[in-house]
């Protein structure tokens, strides 16, 4: 590889550490960085690809990955050391297992199924599938007919899950960012001039009429898992949308689509009376 470019590479992902004060970047963050800056075309199709055949290569040293295939780049003045301490080494073992359980198929439950007893009132993480993916518009159906899964939403809650996922986002107690958006892709739109007097300009809310229909929606079509954790949630939630790209997650999506940024941004002008 040209050794003018490896340089260009490393030098600026530690740039982006160091602004950013953290430990170290994934392959797909890492590569949405570098195509951003012009330095490494990214892959559409398969996001992160490019910079991860260079990692196999082993051009980048300090590179390391875990046991699970995952790529992760600290600084390059770092070194990644297989005998980290005893300390470090049950955090991983603690992470890996939490994120073992959350996306372990088996234990995905059907929204009807549970019961507000059922979520815990603590810290955790959380991923909301679809069980047919037949069941969205053909624009989403296609997307995830592309991404080969059927995740729609991962999120976090710092304080409680209960009244994160089971009240905001699918019960629209308050409207959840994930309410927002499934109900925007399957056709709802807030009352006109319902935010025209209010100081937040975009959390739309929709009519109880429609909020009930999308809730009916969500019982018969979406399965959820979850798990407690209190420990770098934003982390974990960065991590899990960089290498799972589910479908309707905005923040932190290095493949954010344009079409739910265009869906929730009609939503907000009809809220607002425009």
């Amino acid at each position: 590889m040209n050794t003018l470019k490896l340089q260009l590479i490393i030098s600026t992902l530690d740039k982006y550490i160091e602004r950013n004060g953290i430990d170290a970047l994934t392959a797909v963050e890492s590569a949405e960085i570098l195509d951003e800056a012009g330095i490494l075309n990214d892959s559409l199709s398969r996001p992160g690809k490019p910079l991860r055949d260079i990692l196999r290569s082993g051009y980048i040293k300090h590179a390391y990955q875990l046991s699970n295939g995952r790529w992760f780049i600290p600084h390059s003045r770092e070194s990644f050391d297989k005998n980290v301490s005893k300390e470090k080494t049950v955090k991983v073992s603690v992470l890996q297992m939490s994120l073992g359980q959350l996306m372990d198929s088996s234990k995905f439950r059907s929204v009807k199924q549970l019961d507000s007893l059922d979520i815990p009132d603590i810290p955790g993480i959380y991923v909301i599938k679809i069980s047919d993916i037949k069941k969205l518009p053909q624009v989403f159906r296609k997307v995830l007919q592309e991404r080969k899964h059927n995740i729609l939403y991962i999120g976090i809650s710092k304080d409680s899950l209960k009244k994160r996922l089971w009240g905001n986002e699918l019960y629209s107690k308050g409207h959840g960012t994930f309410f927002r958006s499934l109900g925007a892709v399957l056709g709802y739109l807030p009352e006109s001039g319902s935010l025209k007097e209010r100081e937040n300009k975009r959390n739309y809310k929709f009519s109880e009429h429609d909020s009930a229909e999308i809730i009916g929606w969500i019982e018969d079509n979406l399965e959820v898992n979850f798990v407690a954790h209190s420990d770098n949630l934003e982390e974990m939630e960065r991590f899990l949308i960089s290498q799972n790209l589910p479908l309707l997650n905005l923040d932190k999506n290095p493949a954010k689509l344009d079409e739910l940024v265009r869906l929730r941004r009609r939503c907000e002008a009809v809220a607002n009376g425009d």
